[in-house]
């Protein structure tokens, strides 16, 4: 297991990170959540090693840090008379694991692009490459620092089922800002705001944690009298409520639902949860 305990880390006046706590086990996708500016590369460079913190510390049960852990960033400068399989075979060397160079090629999708010049490949393929070259080190522990930032859905999610996959053998670490990524991707996730840790657990632990309503909204015209308060105007409308299934019953017996077009209920999420314990609805800090 990576764990760390009270890792903090000053930049002049700035508090980056502060008494940061994690557990990555085996096996599993843990959630590095925050805005940007939050702490989070700061935090994956102190948790791989590569920085030292102020304060605090980080290990690995049964293992070290330098052997066992390895980190990908989100932006990373190639040599531009690179091919695919040249940066691999040279990362391969560096890592003295020149034997499995082919599989992680092949595994993260890359088998058609080897003979492709680094700089020419898409946003999703470069995120390949940046895995792909990660997992040279055969860590017991994977760090990666927004591996999908700035990818259009497909290659999102296509580098979410590549994670997927090897958090099987190993634990990753995945920092993003992306709420939808880490309900989708992460067993656990860690949410960090302005470089201190506010809550964790599961999604589910997290949502359930606390007291918010599911939002229904249509759009089209209801009634002053109706028997829910909603909120907004003649056009569209929402109403926040923990029982959803009787807005829609009401909606139903007072023939209004056929009136209505785009009708959804969205259940709590992670934005909630972020601004429980914030006092800020995300959108606003990211």
């Amino acid at each position: 297991m990576l764990k760390s305990e009270n890792l903090s880390k000053n930049f002049g006046e700035a508090d980056v990170v502060q008494e940061l706590s994690i557990e990555l086990g085996e096996s599993e996708i843990v959630g590095l959540l925050g805005p940007n500016g939050a702490g989070k590369t700061t935090a994956m460079q102190m948790l791989s090693g590569l920085l030292k913190p102020d304060s605090g510390e980080v290990w690995v049960e049964e293992g070290s840090v330098k052997e066992d852990v390895s980190v990908v960033f989100q932006e990373a400068e190639y040599d531009s008379k690179l091919k695919v399989k040249e940066f691999m075979r040279m990362m391969s060397v560096l890592n003295e694991n020149r034997t499995q160079m082919d599989y992680f090629i092949e595994t993260v999708g890359l088998d058609d692009f080897r003979e492709t010049f680094l700089p020419n490949l898409s946003g999703g393929n470069k995120k390949k490459v940046n895995i792909a070259s990660g997992l040279l080190k055969d860590p017991d522990f994977l760090l990666l620092d927004e591996p999908t930032s700035g990818l259009d859905p497909r290659a999102k999610k296509n580098v979410r089922t590549i994670i997927e996959e090897f958090s099987s053998e190993k634990g990753i670490l995945v920092s993003t800002h992306s709420m939808e990524e880490a309900e989708k991707l992460c067993d656990r996730i860690v949410i960090i705001e302005n470089g201190e840790q506010v809550i964790s657990g599961s999604p589910d632990e997290l949502i359930s944690s606390i007291e918010a309503d599911f939002v229904v909204s249509a759009e089209g015209e209801i009634p002053d009298d109706f028997e829910f308060e909603t909120i907004g105007n003649k056009d569209n409308f929402e109403i926040r409520t923990d029982k959803p299934h009787l807005v829609v019953k009401k909606l139903v017996e007072r023939n209004l639902i056929e009136n209505l077009s785009n009708l959804s209920i969205q259940k709590p999420g992670l934005e909630d949860v972020f601004f429980e314990v914030t006092g800020r609805r995300y959108e606003e800090s990211n």
